[in-house]
């Protein structure tokens, strides 16, 4: 098995990841290393994710970087959960937008993995976070 799926194995029922036999709200987003290291998924913004009437709801933004943050350390075997998340909302984000969401990790210190995700539309970052993992005791 990889490092990748072994390290996911946990996360069956995520509702970014997981199966939709073990989730039937599950976005089923499918996470690939990307050439420069980073770790890329697309997702298509469904309006039953909506906030505002039209637009992203912020705490679905801010769980796809989560989710992306977290790809990104099962494509190194790491399994650690979120510390800390400060998200940087840039531009509204629509229904029916297409975008693609990266991460990448930056370091480890003390024990926390320090990550950065982004969201695109296109070209256009239109939100990013920054974050801290650690691996449960």
């Amino acid at each position: 098995m990889s490092i990748y799926l072994n390290a996911r194995k946990h996360h069956t029922h995520c509702m970014v990841c997981g199966s939709r036999d073990n989730n039937p709200d599950s976005l089923e987003l499918l996470f690939s290393q990307q050439l420069d290291g980073s770790v890329g998924a697309s997702y298509v913004v469904d309006q039953k994710h909506q906030g505002y009437k039209g637009l992203l709801h912020g705490g679905m933004t801010s769980t796809l970087l989560d989710a992306a943050m977290t790809h990104c350390l099962f494509m190194q075997g790491i399994e650690a959960l979120t510390a800390e998340l400060t998200v940087r909302f840039i531009c509204p984000i629509r229904v029916g937008q297409h975008l693609r969401v990266f991460a990448r990790l930056l370091g480890q210190r003390r024990g926390f993995y320090q990550l950065e995700a982004w969201l695109t539309n296109e070209q256009q970052q239109v939100a990013r976070a920054s974050a801290k993992f650690i691996v449960p005791a």
